[in-house]
């Protein structure tokens, strides 16, 4: 109650520094985004699903903002999703969910309270993404489902890690600082009351579930005469959970991106067994480790990536390995077509319980 208490206390702060002068600006902006798949599981893991799928996620953003003057600006946020034919109900909510959030920018920096993600999170860099499944936490899942990522009426179970971006709290409410860029370096601190979110990696009946987190997370662009690189790294210590660590490394030269990224999360001893029950290792990302690489090229409104996806978990044999090739065309400021290719091999602890095939993928967004 103390901790959720500060978060509160942290936002009040905030809007009631709205009794000064200034200008409002409110926005809507949304997409809706639909692909259609065919899945082609190789013959052994061919009973695990169906062959064609429509997946659709629509998102709503709505933002109020008030401007004291040039320096101080404080913003609410409130960003509405919905999903159809998602195999991971990953949502805050399910099937739908949200975040809503303020953000006050000042000279001192950028403060974040409410439902947001982690600075490491937000800080990350790694492996280029043309944006149609994603490279972390991938919507390859849609169309060949992935054993060892598991969030549905069957229960929630993550054996593995599904992104190398710390991820583990999801957007459970927590309050989050990230300074000014100074000579191309910002720094990233947030503090989580209660780990536990419906779009993180944590179990609901984890015993661990309402623990605190603590992240720090460090980021640097540098300009070298054509090529700009940018490099993350970030630490993270969740209470009675894990302890994580990430590094990312990003190269831009001339519409050439490449780029990639590693975590790394481990329990101490005494945790090591905590919770290890139905469904079977439902925890056991707690002690594992991912890693992304791949190349992207952008030339006007066309975007491709090549990128690899790996994750394991410590003693088990849960294991994923994503290939993909991704492409996208921007038709105009509203419309973008997508395509993609993916291999998804994922090894459970017995053959039955594993999966693998190919995922051929086209569709379309929308945004306003």
């Amino acid at each position: 109650m103390i901790k959720k208490t500060a978060i509160a206390a942290v936002c009040a702060a905030l809007i009631s520094t709205s009794a000064f002068a200034g200008e409002w600006t409110f926005e809507a902006m949304g997409k809706a985004k639909a692909l259609l798949g065919y899945a082609k599981p190789d013959s052994r893991y061919s009973y695990h699903q169906s062959r064609y799928h429509l997946p659709m996620r629509f998102n709503l953003n709505l933002l109020a903002q008030y401007s004291f003057n040039a320096d101080y600006q404080l913003s609410a946020y409130l960003d509405l999703a919905y999903g159809v034919d998602q195999e991971l109900k990953d949502y805050n909510h399910g099937s739908w969910g949200e975040q809503a959030y303020l953000i006050l920018d000042a000279p001192f920096g950028r403060i974040v309270g409410g439902q947001s993600y982690n600075a490491a999170y937000q800080l990350g860099v790694g492996a280029p993404s043309a944006g149609v499944i994603g490279v972390n936490q991938s919507d390859i899942v849609n169309f060949v489902a992935n054993p060892n990522w598991q969030r549905n009426r069957r229960g929630t179970a993550y054996r593995t890690l599904n992104s190398t971006d710390i991820n583990t709290d999801g957007t459970a409410p927590k309050i989050t600082y990230i300074s000014p860029e100074f000579n191309g370096t910002m720094i990233g601190l947030t503090f989580v009351p209660e780990s536990y979110s419906r779009d993180g990696l944590i179990n609901r009946h984890a015993s661990y579930k309402d623990k605190a987190g603590y992240i720090a997370a460090l980021y640097h662009n540098r300009e070298l005469g054509n090529a700009s690189l940018s490099a993350s790294v970030a630490a993270a210590h969740f209470d009675d959970i894990d302890n994580e660590l990430s590094a990312g490394l990003s190269l831009y030269y001339k519409g050439w991106t490449f780029g990639g990224a590693v975590r790394r999360t481990f329990v101490n001893h005494k945790q090591a067994k905590m919770n290890m029950f139905a469904p079977d290792g439902f925890d056991a990302f707690r002690d594992g480790w991912a890693a992304n690489a791949g190349i992207g090229y952008e030339i006007g409104p066309l975007k491709t990536a090549l990128t690899y996806f790996y994750a394991k978990a410590d003693g088990k044999d849960y294991e994923d390995r994503i290939l993909q090739l991704s492409g996208g065309w921007q038709l105009n400021k509203n419309f973008e077509l997508q395509a993609a290719v993916a291999r998804g091999e994922f090894d459970g602890e017995t053959p039955a319980e594993s999966n693998r095939g190919y995922a051929f993928i086209a569709g379309v967004s929308f945004s306003f």
